[in-house]
């Protein structure tokens, strides 16, 4: 009852402020008869006309006429408005006469035209475009519409921002983030780096707005708060007014929806109905809006298939070893990704997410012939003389081979409180403690990587062309397979295989990507920290194999101080974005004796420095250490880790204390520490 009070009241407020906001021109916005554009808007100070704000310098009127002087800070601008009948407007630019709408809805009006052009920009994924937002957020209630919101059991967004979220990089696989500040007038410009043709979400804090931008434009956008409008002004600013008066809503699909569904052919039904509606409905706004362009078409129609492919390839979570029927994966080309125009970032999120899902299908096709026994990569490595084996290390090698297929399946299927112990049991072998020796060899695991690494190449890629994958299609994988393979090793590409992806892939963004991750890691690996000594040598516990013994080992120069051990991996995203706030609680933590233990599993030893590097984690009272496989999971073993990142504080009697929870509260960090004093 309260809230349908508060919300009558604002509607009523809202028309009484609009109705008493002026002088009839003041917030108002007008419409060109002649092309259907945007043409020119008023506040109380401020003008918007030719994609620029010019302020207002002065405003008269007579008889119900007005004439405006304006200035942008560099050129004036003489208006006249004549006498408003019926929402029609004669408005005078320059010398110029336009006959003009007012725009009394939340958008613009269809256009009186249609463009039968269906063409969106596409730039075939070239390098270094952007695109320019250009924003201005008239927000004369503030005050007022945060109190109500507060009144609302609602809290007050920061306005003092734009976000741009949901911003996909295809060729990289990962979603970016970009912001610009909103000044004390409601002014941003916002220029970031885009692929090809994008959408994203736009946060202008009490409004989101839906953007479809094209390499190399700038966009002007107003948002008018209290009357809820949101226009865009430009040369090409069409598609971006259509698309915001007339959205076509799309469902998600999740797990539990799926699984309710049914099986894979009651999906595929589902998902199909689904996307024959969303089209029907794309159908049915075109022929009752006639002027909509070719472009709004095109947009849509790709968004629905998209989709409806991305929806179709999540249950995969449904499948064995998550591998699709062959029927099925069939349908999801044929009625989908074919029929899918380019360029592919119109929908960049949500290809994302379908293709990440898709490739694994070929992926998982291609490595079911891979060999993946430790025989293979140990051959491999003695013919290019990076180990040599006698007699009784081949022996060891070849009882692994035998032994780990049913280990790993016991693994599998083991319940967590178990694992542990089935993890010693395998260990207990001699020849997994022959293993370890061999594949902790200097040189080895580097090597190891990059075989693997190669051969998994060498398979895929008549794959992609037994399945007849386009070219783009073909660089949008390999550009993402490369950067997951950077990101995850947090080391520069070996020559061999930056040698592949300069051969074969051919899209100047997608190359440009791996070229620049790459080199972001050569220059960080030679890069000098002001604290190199944190890196410790494994020396101290050489020969060791209790997790226990190690890690006790490994403390004892820090008894009588309390310790906060993270493990961690470069191959870990929550785990490296943990690092990058390490600089913060060092600083909100440095009153207390505290000690910061890092301990990386799985990481080589190069991308391992290069994390540390990258993030800063450093200082006298930080040590990192990088133990062999081996030794590593015997302490996680030991310390209980179920995921990474964990974070654990020890006492000053080197036990456990407490395991900390996940993401790292600082604040509840601070608290402990004080009571622990």
């Amino acid at each position: 009852m309260k809230q349908t009070i508060i919300t009558i009241f604002l509607s009523v407020l809202t028309f009484v402020l609009c109705a008493c906001s002026g002088d009839g021109i003041t917030d108002t916005y007008w419409c060109d008869d002649k092309t259907g554009e945007w043409l020119i808007g008023l506040t109380e100070d401020k003008l918007f006309y030719d994609c620029k704000a010019w302020d207002i310098v002065s405003k008269d009127e007579s008889n119900g006429t007005f004439a405006i002087l304006a200035n942008d800070g560099k050129d004036k601008l003489d208006i006249g408005f004549g006498t408003e009948q019926d929402g029609k407007q004669t408005v005078t630019i320059g010398g110029k006469q336009y006959d003009c709408s007012l725009i009394d809805g939340w958008c613009l009006p269809d256009y009186l035209k249609k463009d039968p052009c269906d063409t969106i920009a596409d730039n075939h994924y070239a390098a270094g475009d952007s695109v320019t937002i250009e924003g201005w957020i008239v927000n004369r209630l503030p005050g007022i519409v945060n109190r109500i919101g507060k009144m609302l059991g609602k809290d007050e967004k920061n306005t003092k921002k734009v976000t741009v979220n949901m911003m996909a990089n295809i060729m990289t696989d990962e979603v970016q983030e970009f912001t610009a500040p909103i000044d004390s007038v409601g002014h941003f410009s916002l220029r970031m780096p885009i692929v090809n043709t994008t959408s994203f979400l736009l946060d202008c804090g009490r409004k989101n707005v839906s953007v479809v931008a094209e390499p190399n434009e700038t966009y002007f956008l107003t948002i008018d708060e209290l009357q809820g409008k949101v226009l865009f002004m430009g040369r090409n600013a069409r598609l971006q007014n259509e698309i915001r008066a007339h959205h076509i809503r799309m469902n998600g699909y999740g797990s539990d929806q799926l699984e309710a569904i049914g099986d894979f052919t009651a999906i595929l039904d589902s998902i199909r109905t689904q996307t024959k509606a969303a089209m029907r409905e794309l159908d049915v706004v075109c022929y009752e809006h006639p002027t909509l362009s070719g472009r709004y078409r095109t947009y849509y129609r790709n968004s629905i298939l998209t989709n409806g492919m991305s929806n179709l390839m999540r249950a995969k979570f449904m499948a064995p070893n998550y591998e699709l029927p062959e029927a099925y994966m069939k349908a999801v080309e044929e009625e989908y990704w074919q029929k899918l125009a380019e360029p592919y970032t119109l929908e960049a999120y949500t290809f994302t997410y379908f293709f990440n899902d898709y490739s694994e299908q070929l992926q998982q096709k291609a490595r079911s012939k891979i060999d993946y026994t430790l025989k293979w990569i140990v051959n491999q490595a003695e013919k290019d003389g990076i180990v040599s084996l006698s007699a009784r290390e081949r022996e060891a090698v070849a009882q692994y081979d035998a032994a780990f297929p049913a280990y790993n399946e016991k693994l599998k299927s083991a319940p967590d409180s178990l694992r542990e112990a089935i993890n010693a049991e395998f260990e207990q072998n001699d020849f997994v403690a022959v293993v370890n020796e061999i594949i902790s060899r200097e040189g080895y695991n580097d090597y190891a990587n990059t075989k693997f690494t190669q051969r998994d190449l060498a398979y895929l890629l008549p794959e992609m062309n037994a399945q007849g994958w386009s070219q783009t299609t073909q660089d949008i994988f390999l550009s993402r397979y490369f950067c997951h393979l950077l990101r995850g090793d947090c080391k520069p590409l070996d020559k061999s295989l930056l040698d592949f992806a300069e051969e074969h892939i051919h899209a100047p963004a997608a190359l440009s990507a791996v070229r620049a991750l790459s080199d972001k890691y050569e220059l960080l690996t030679h890069f000098m920290l002001d604290n190199e000594d944190c890196f410790k040598s494994n020396d101290i516990v050489k020969g060791m194999s209790d997790g226990e013994a190690i890690f006790q080992k490994i403390i004892e120069p820090y008894r009588g101080r309390v310790i906060l051990v993270d493990v961690w991996g470069t191959w870990c995203g929550p785990c490296k974005a943990q690092l990058s706030h390490c600089q913060e609680e060092y600083e909100r933590l440095k009153d207390y004796d505290v000690v910061y233990l890092y301990l990386a599993n799985r990481s080589s030893d190069q991308g391992w420095k290069n994390v540390v590097k990258e993030y800063q984690v450093a200082g006298k009272n930080v040590v990192h250490y990088n133990l062999p496989e081996h030794q590593q999971k015997a302490v996680e073993e030991y310390l209980g880790v179920q995921g990474f990142p964990t974070n654990i504080v020890f006492g000053r009697d080197g036990k456990l204390h407490t395991v900390l929870d996940f993401p790292l509260d600082i604040e509840a960090v601070a608290g402990l520490l004080e009571r622990m004093k």
